[in-house]
């Protein structure tokens, strides 16, 4: 198992573990919906951002090889950002009714 991919707290190595290079492929390929899983394993399956982010990820990964390792490398730096977000506009509106 290889080390820990932790990037602000989320573990990634479970998603990266799953990802193998099969005979007939050039590219390490995650075994079903690589989408699904990162939003999921994030936390941000209902984030109305989610697929934005992905395909930002995959945007990114273009630029280079476009393999799911370095999609999941992207996401992991967007993930984080998208709650980071998330929970300043919670405190933002907790907090609120200080400033009336």
């Amino acid at each position: 198992m290889p080390n820990p991919f932790t990037v602000n707290g989320i573990d990634w190595t479970p998603i990266l573990c799953r990802i193998r290079v099969e005979d007939d492929q050039d590219l390490p390929k995650y075994p079903g919906n690589l989408k699904v899983a990162l939003l999921k394993h994030a936390g941000l399956t209902d984030h109305p951002k989610a697929d934005e982010a992905y395909q930002t990820a995959v945007d990114i990964a273009r630029l280079t090889t476009v393999s799911d390792p370095e999609i999941v490398y992207w996401f992991s730096r967007i993930a984080p950002l998208m709650t980071q977000a998330k929970d300043e506009r919670r405190v933002t509106s907790s907090t609120s009714w200080f400033s009336r």
